[in-house]
C-alpha cells in the first residue's frame, strides 16, 4: 500500500459530535457528549467506537449505537484496569519477596545478584547491573541515602535494593539466572515451572504498564501469546480451548497467583461482579470462553 500525506485537520468539540451523527450514531444529550470529548478526547474514545461500527471503511454505525454505549465501555474498562492494577501489586510484592528471600539465604550473600557465576546471560546481567546502578543513584529515598553514606559498597544488599526495583526489573533479573535450586523454589512456591514463570512475569509486567498509563485494556490482544502451563500445583483452567493472546488468560494468571498469595482474596467474585454490572460488554472480544463461568477455577 503506498504511504500517503497526512490531511486530516484538527475539529472542535461540536464538529467532532456532529461527525458522530452523521455517521449515525445517536447522541441525545449534547451537552453531556461534549463534556466527556473535552475530558477525554475523541481519538482515545475512538478506541471504543470501533466495535460498534457497521461499516468499518465508512465509519458508520450500527442501528440503535448511541454515545451512553461507548461510554459503558469506557467506563467498564477504567473499572478494569484498576482491578487488574491492585491485584498485580499483590503479586509484585510477593514475586519480589520471593526471589530476595529464595536466592538470599541459598547463597548466604546479600550482594548475590552483582555476581556473574549465579546469572546464565552475562551481557544481559552487565546491562541489569548497569541500568540496577543508575536506578540506585538517583534515588532520592532516605533508606538508599543512608546506606550510601555509611557503607562503601557501591550496591545496597537485595533486600534493600527490591524496594527501589520495577516490577520490569525484577522480572528481568529472575529471568537471566542461571538453573539453581533458589530459581526452581521460586517457581515452585506458585505452583509452576520456571519457564512459565518467567513468561507469566513478563505478561503481567506488560498489562501493569497498560494499567498505569491508562490504556485501553478491554479487548488488548497482547504483544506476546502467553505460555500455558501444562501441570500445575494449584487448580487451573480446566477448558483447554483458550486464546493464550487474550485478557481473559491474563485475568486467570492473576486469580491462579493469588490463590496461592492471599487465598481469600477477592479477585473473581469482582470480576463477575463487574461483567454483571455492565452486562452489555463483548467479553468474546477479551477472550472468554462460552460457559466460563461454570469452570470450578471460577467458583
Amino acid at each position: 500500500m503506498k504511504k500517503q500525506q497526512y490531511k486530516k485537520l484538527p475539529l472542535t468539540v461540536q464538529e467532532q459530535i456532529n461527525l458522530l451523527k452523521s455517521r449515525g450514531l445517536q447522541v441525545p444529550n449534547e451537552e453531556k457528549a461534549e463534556r466527556y470529548l473535552r475530558n477525554i478526547g475523541y481519538y482515545r474514545l475512538s478506541g471504543y467506537m470501533y466495535p460498534f461500527l457497521d461499516d468499518k471503511k465508512m465509519h458508520l454505525y450500527k442501528k440503535g449505537v448511541s454515545f451512553e454505549d461507548i461510554l459503558n465501555v469506557y467506563r467498564f474498562d477504567r473499572e478494569l484496569r484498576l482491578l487488574v492494577f491492585s491485584a498485580i501489586e499483590k503479586i509484585e510484592i510477593s514475586v519480589r519477596s520471593e526471589i530476595t528471600n529464595e536466592f538470599s539465604i541459598a547463597y548466604k550473600d546479600p550482594f548475590w545478584y552483582t555476581d556473574a557465576k549465579y546469572f546464565a546471560n552475562l551481557s544481559k546481567h552487565v546491562e541489569f547491573l548497569k541500568n540496577l546502578i543508575n536506578t540506585v543513584n538517583r534515588s532520592t529515598d532516605v533508606f538508599i541515602k543512608h546506606f550510601q553514606s555509611t557503607y562503601i559498597d557501591v550496591c545496597p544488599p537485595i533486600w534493600v535494593v527490591s524496594e527501589i526495583l520495577s516490577m520490569g526489573q525484577f522480572s528481568i533479573l529472575y529471568s537471566i539466572t542461571a538453573k539453581s535450586n533458589p530459581r526452581k523454589a521460586v517457581a515452585d512456591y506458585f505452583g509452576i515451572k520456571e519457564i512459565v514463570f518467567v513468561a507469566w512475569l513478563h505478561t503481567l509486567v506488560y498489562i501493569r504498564n497498560i494499567c498505569a498509563h491508562h490504556s485501553r485494556l478491554w479487548n488488548k490482544d497482547l504483544r506476546v501469546p502467553v505460555k500455558l502451563p501444562k501441570k500445575t500445583t494449584n487448580q487451573w483452567l480446566s477448558s483447554p480451548n483458550i486464546a493464550n493472546y487474550k485478557l481473559y488468560v491474563v485475568l486467570a494468571i492473576i486469580n491462579y497467583l493469588l490463590d496461592i498469595i492471599t487465598p481469600k482474596h477477592t479477585f473473581r467474585q469482582k470480576v463477575k461482579d463487574l461483567l454483571k454490572k455492565y452486562p452489555n460488554t463483548n467479553i468474546t472480544s477479551m477472550g472468554f470462553p462460552k460457559g466460563w463461568d461454570s469452570d470450578s477455577f471460577w467458583t
